[in-house]
């Protein structure tokens, strides 16, 4: 009987990342998130480190009660029972991502195993991590499919 040998983060992860900068406009995210099909992205300086993540949800004015699907660019409003539709609340608003993005960052390393990548996803109740070299300096995402995908190449191995 053969050990089985358990995949690295760097062996299943994603290498080309969509991500912003922090002095992006909120406005250029919206619009990027949408021709991206993204719903958040990672948030990295001119070095390329992580400095924080952005959600479609950071983006929409937080004073405002409305749902949100950036992919199709339509935004509804719950008034009396029906859906009206309004325009983009990101569209002129002032502000960059810095100001809405969370700084504290999930992230893992590349040479982590996928077990321990799978353990700090289930204890955070998060579907994926940002795979930073020790420079913090993003390397590539890993999803919880990244994961699956490791555990049956090693099964089927």
């Amino acid at each position: 009987m053969r050990a089985l040998q358990i995949p690295k983060v760097s062996e299943v992860m994603t290498q080309k990342v969509f991500a912003v900068g922090p002095d992006t406009s909120l406005e250029t995210a919206a619009r990027l998130f949408a021709q991206k099909h993204v719903s958040g992205a990672p948030v990295v300086n001119a070095a390329g480190e992580v400095v924080g993540v952005v959600s479609a949800s950071d983006l929409i004015d937080p004073d405002r009660d409305r749902g949100a699907v950036i992919g199709n660019a339509h935004y509804y409003s719950l008034e009396n029972g029906h859906a009206l539709e309004f325009g983009d609340p990101t569209v002129g608003r002032d502000g960059t991502v810095r100001e809405v993005m969370t700084p504290n960052v999930l992230r893992i390393g590349p040479e982590q195993s996928i077990v321990e990548a799978g353990r700090m996803m289930v204890s955070q109740a998060v579907h994926r991590l940002l795979v930073t070299d020790d420079k913090h300096v993003l390397v590539g995402i890993v999803s919880v499919m990244d994961l699956v995908r490791g555990f049956v190449q090693t099964d089927a191995g």
